[in-house]
């Protein structure tokens, strides 16, 4: 406004200047006679007047164009400094685009602090360069210059970083006229978190949907706000008609006055759970788990009732089978004799028979969600059974021998039988124990193991002085007397054969005996490898694959090399042939051994296939092959024997595959 004053108050000082100089000049030359002052204000010939008049009008004329001219400027600066303080306080990116060559012109600081340039890298680029859904500066414009894009307001697209990260961004774009030439001003704004918080909307869409559960939410007015499919299904109703139903419209009278109060309660600020009866579609009577909860805007005020329902008939129904299968079984759990011991997946105690309580002096108040440990005689016994019960996860059951402590202090042995309580998925919810105590078996083991020892010691010495006598007498004597000690001889080392397969057959029984998986390929081989050395004349082969795995005790090579040198020491050949196969049929495993020798006699094939038992006349052959028999048993195997062709015997040893008896 000052600026505009001054202008015009020189305008009007010029003009009046003039208008001064034009007298003193009539004055001077034109009208001598007239005084100055007359030809100044108040004797102006009337030409004069007039021409006066007309520069006047010019110069305020001329001023009144340079006062608007100069506001102009002034408003235009102002809007410049307004416009650069506006785009270069802004959050969006703003770009100037020049729709003619495609390059930015212009950018602010928010620009080049979101894409990680500065101005002057910006100013040298086009959007193409920043934009990667557009190959080059041309494929830009020609995007600018389409028909569709003329008037385009918003579109999305992604920006790259000058560190080559992308972000979604959506542009704001418009065209301006600036000093009579065109651009295009685009405001970008990042919306990432947008994008993110829209995923999450269909992520949660998605799972409302699919949920099994029946979900729904209602309004203060108890109107559908939504409903997912299951919910929907289960009420035969369509997803176009639920929302801004009421739910009468759904539930039928009975119903509705069962679950209005309930949503009043949830209106109120409660969280209410309660199981009703509802008719589905097309099954009829279903018992549904129902729960409310109040649903609030950002600001904590109830907007409506969000609801789940889940149908637990089939639940119920379980829940009562298992009560009247417990009924069932409670007697049978009572009266097992070997104690059991049942503990969660932490091995805290959940329960216990009678037979326990007898056994360890604790009733189930004592213990009931104590670490099994605490019946345990130390922590060793407690992390030893822990590993193996991690190592047998996939077995249905294994057995171990742990060390327990009673009430009372006594420690004692427990053959413990464990079992996986698994849910209907396959996983672990428990464990169970039969516990035995094993204290008298231990005693006579140690005791049968003293006797052993004792009789070998002492039948060994014996043999010992009675085979060497015989020996002096054989090299002392010839005839009757020689033949006599001759056939002591042989007597007292088929004694010492039978003493020594006796020394492995209660070897074994007193042995841990667990079952697990071997190479029954390299058990054979290595066993027909050291037979091979003992007896050179014999022709020993082997029918093997590279590796056969089957489940057996650890004994098993003892079964094998029974039975091949049963057949070399018992063949009436000078050169006796034997050949170990393996084969399978389906999940077992069978081993076979063949000679060319007499056959097995009845009596001791009886014994090997466990039709028989050991009497006091039997003689070294028939206890190795009882120990062959209790080996095989022991592996949960089967045994046969067949004849040869054209003569001989073929025993043949069925062993299961660990695929087959883990399934």
């Amino acid at each position: 406004m000052q600026t505009t004053r001054r202008i015009l108050t020189l305008a009007v000082g010029l003009g009046m200047s003039v208008w001064v100089l034009d007298a003193a000049l009539d004055t001077l030359f034109f009208y001598e006679e007239t005084p100055f002052v007359a030809l100044l204000v108040t004797d102006i010939p009337a030409h004069e007047l007039y021409i006066r008049l007309v520069i006047m009008a010019v110069f305020v004329a001329a001023g009144a164009v340079a006062a608007r001219q100069a506001t102009q400027m002034r408003e235009h600066e102002r809007d410049v400094t307004l416009f650069r303080q506006l785009v270069d306080d802004a959050s969006d990116s703003v770009f100037v685009i020049d729709p003619e060559t495609g390059r930015i012109t212009d950018v602010n600081e928010t620009a080049c602090e979101v894409l990680g340039y500065d101005r002057s890298t910006l100013l040298e680029m086009t959007p193409a360069d920043l934009n990667t859904e557009f190959d080059d500066a041309t494929a830009f414009r020609e995007f600018l210059t389409a028909p569709e894009h003329e008037t385009l307001e918003y579109y999305e697209t992604v920006h790259e970083r000058a560190d080559g990260t992308t972000f979604p961004v959506e542009i704001s774009a418009s065209m301006v006229t600036i000093d009579d030439q065109q651009f295009r001003i685009a405001i970008a704004r990042d919306i990432s978190s947008r994008r993110e918080r829209e995923r999450r909307i269909t992520h949660y869409k998605q799972a409302v949907e699919s949920s099994r559960d029946l979900l729904t939410a209602v309004d203060s007015e108890l109107q559908f706000l939504f409903a997912n499919e299951a919910f929907r299904r289960f009420h035969g109703i369509g997803a176009e008609t639920v929302q801004g139903e009421p739910l009468e419209s759904v539930l039928d009278d009975q119903e509705f006055e069962i679950v209005e109060p309930r949503l009043r309660d949830a209106l109120a600020g409660d969280r209410v759970s309660f199981e009703m009866v509802r008719t589905h579609a097309s099954e009829g009577e279903r018992v549904l788990d129902i729960r409310y909860w109040p649903l609030r805007d950002t600001d904590g005020a109830i907007q409506g009732v969000g609801a789940s329902l889940r149908d637990v008939t089939e639940q119920k129904e379980m829940v009562e089978d298992l009560r009247r299968a417990r009924q069932r079984y409670e007697s049978l759990f009572d009266s097992i004799r070997d104690a059991i011991l049942v503990a969660d997946t932490d091995r805290r105690i959940v329960d216990c028979n009678p037979a326990f309580t007898e056994l360890f002096g604790y009733d189930l108040a004592e213990i009931e969600g104590k670490p099994t440990g605490y019946v345990y005689e130390n922590a060793d016994e407690f992390e030893a059974m822990g590993e193996s019960l991690g190592q047998h996860m996939d077995d249905p059951t294994f057995v171990q021998t742990v060390h327990y402590e009673k009430k009372s202090g006594q420690v004692f042995p427990g053959e413990t039988n464990v079992f996986y309580l698994r849910d209907r998925d396959g996983e672990i919810t428990g464990f169970i124990g039969l516990i035995r105590d094993v204290s008298d078996r231990r005693a006579r083991i140690t005791q049968i193991r003293t006797i052993d020892r004792v009789l070998r010691h002492n039948l060994n010495n014996a043999l010992t002085v009675i085979l060497g006598n015989a020996d002096s007498i054989v090299d002392a004597t010839t005839g009757d007397p020689r033949r006599s000690a001759e056939r002591i001889i042989r007597t007292g080392e088929q004694l010492r054969a039978t003493a020594e397969k006796e020394r492995k057959i209660t070897s074994f029984l007193a042995e841990s005996r667990p079952t697990t998986g071997r190479d029954a390929s390299a058990i054979i081989e290595s066993v027909v490898a050291d037979l091979r050395e003992q007896y050179p004349e014999a022709d020993l082969t082997v029918d093997l694959p590279a590796e056969q795995p089957v489940l057996s005790v650890d004994q098993l090579d003892r079964a094998i090399k029974e039975l091949v040198e049963n057949a070399v020491t018992h063949s009436d050949r000078s050169s006796p042939s034997v050949t170990v196969s393996v084969d399978t049929n389906g999940d077992i495993v069978e081993i076979s051994v063949a000679d060319d020798g007499p056959g097995i006699p009845e009596m001791e094939r009886q014994v090997l296939i466990g039709n028989q038992e050991i009497e006091p006349l039997f003689h070294g052959q028939g206890i190795g092959l009882w120990l062959v028999h209790l080996i095989v048993q022991y592996s949960d195997g089967q045994l046969s024997v067949t004849q040869n062709d054209p003569r001989g015997s073929i025993v043949t040893v069925r062993l299961h595959s660990p695929g087959e008896k883990g399934q």
